[in-house]
């Protein structure tokens, strides 16, 4: 009996799917300081993270894809976030200068370069590609609840937006 009732703890704590998002604090294009998930309580969040130059491309599909479909969903919030940790310091300044010029104005609230934590980030996300999106799905309570990577496909767009769409119901 115990030994059946061990079983069914460890198979209910092993279904658990929700995780907690560490915090990333950072300051937005438009030069706003944004704390996540604390500034995404109570909605649906897409994060979109690049880690290299060339993640520009998947990132910047991604991110307009997902703004076609859901701008005018006032529940669902989308960040993208270049992380730029790693990118030497004399060098950042003129980077974000260069991706704020590319980010219309309406979106730089939404825009927040990383610059502490990239070690996490990259734990976080099973980083493999340096050049891949990665895309991390919060829930309303700012839990982690679905993660991908990788170039914008029909198929991985369908399971994305079929995921985003049952949170916001």
């Amino acid at each position: 009996m115990v030994a059946w009732l061990a079983v069914i703890v460890l198979a209910v704590a092993t279904v658990s799917v929700a995780q907690d998002l560490p915090k990333i604090e950072g300051e937005s294009l438009a030069g706003r300081h944004v704390a996540l998930p604390d500034a995404v309580s109570g909605k649906v969040a897409v994060l979109v993270l690049g880690f290299s130059k060339a993640s520009k491309t998947p990132t910047s599909a991604w991110g307009q894809r997902i703004e076609m479909d859901f701008a005018k969903t006032p529940a669902l919030v989308l960040y993208q976030l270049p992380v730029l940790e790693d990118m030497p310091g004399f060098i950042r300044g003129m980077v974000i200068s260069n991706i704020k010029n590319g980010v219309p104005d309406e979106r730089r609230d939404y825009f927040v370069p990383v610059v502490k934590g990239e070690s996490e980030l990259k734990k976080l996300v099973n980083y493999k590609e340096p050049d891949d999106a990665y895309l991390i799905l919060l829930n309303r309570k700012g839990e982690i609840v679905y993660q991908m990577h990788g170039a914008l496909t029909e198929p991985s767009y369908a399971e994305l937006h079929q995921r985003i769409s049952a949170r916001l119901r």
